[in-house]
């Protein structure tokens, strides 16, 4: 029995099985071995090697059609640029939280002889400064403004507190009292803000005339002795004082700086701030302290000018 009749016995054999009709039709006889003799050749090594072929090429072409769509989607889409630059951002705040929390806090009081002054000429990477200042300011009245509520939060976080005050005292009062009043105030401020540490500017030359002496020469006498006696009141309280010596002739009308005596005083504070880098009490912190209860002596009289 040839191969071919052996195939049609076996699937009219099959069919009657299956119940159908085993009066197969002359094309049948012939179309089904074909069929069974196609899928005998279909698993044959070869053709398997041709699916894996295929299979590999499909594999392929998806893959890179895959990576075009992201590349197309990366060059296009706003999306993953505005979350990278959020990102960025979000680091550098972090850092400037962290640089931040290292600087060293100074804050500068001062009457008129400080309006020009600039904290830029002065800040750096590791020092923040504020500055306040009034015309006409004396000590009395810098003190009601450091115990308001807006001196509070402008002392908060602070290291260290400047004063450029004491000429509108001497105005009036003469360098005694003048010195007086700058012991009063370093003794109230330090009970309102404890830890803190305080620097005096020394009074600078001046020719115009005070409301007790005549310009000039005896004003400048005055000056001398007023230096003299905070000098003596920082050692003995134990704060700092720095000097700009700004030469007589750099005070444009008698009494303030001009540019070059403002760029000295700015100089001096810079210099300051870079050569006293100390380790402050951890007791002065962002939360408001409660002033004691001491009994203080009357309150300075504030001059108004």
């Amino acid at each position: 029995m040839s191969k071919n009749t052996a195939s049609v016995a076996k699937v009219q054999k099959m069919m009657q099985e299956m119940h159908i009709d085993d009066k197969l039709s002359t094309s049948s006889q012939f179309i089904l071995p074909i069929v069974f003799e196609n899928q005998s050749f279909n698993h044959s090594p070869h053709h398997q090697q041709q699916l894996q072929k295929q299979h590999c090429d499909r594999a392929r072409f998806f893959y890179r059609l895959r990576q075009k769509k992201k590349q197309r989607r990366l060059q296009h889409d706003p999306l993953p640029v505005r979350h990278h630059q959020q990102h960025v951002e979000e680091i550098k705040r972090h850092n400037q939280e962290q640089k931040m929390e290292n600087k060293l806090i100074t804050a500068i009081v001062g009457s008129s002889i400080a309006r020009n002054i600039s904290v830029k000429n002065i800040e750096n990477e590791t020092n923040e400064v504020r500055l306040r200042f009034k015309s006409g300011s004396d000590c009395a009245d810098a003190l009601t403004w450091l115990e308001s509520t807006d001196g509070q939060i402008f002392m908060r976080n602070l290291n260290q507190l400047i004063f450029i005050l004491g000429t509108n005292d001497i105005h009036r009062d003469g360098a005694f009292q003048t010195v007086e009043r700058i012991d009063y105030t370093v003794e109230k401020i330090r009970r309102l803000y404890p830890g803190i540490n305080i620097v005096w500017q020394l009074l600078q030359q001046r020719t115009r005339k005070t409301w007790l002496l005549p310009e000039d020469q005896a004003v400048l006498n005055e000056i001398e002795i007023c230096n003299r006696l905070l000098l003596e009141l920082a050692a003995k309280k134990k704060f700092d004082t720095i000097q700009s010596a700004i030469p007589i002739q750099c005070m444009y009308d008698g009494l303030h700086p001009s540019r070059y005596g403002v760029e000295m005083m700015e100089a001096t504070i810079r210099n300051y701030l870079q050569q006293n880098k100390m380790v402050y009490s951890s007791s002065f912190s962002n939360i408001s302290h409660r002033f004691q209860s001491n009994v203080y002596p009357p309150p300075l009289m504030s001059i108004n000018l």
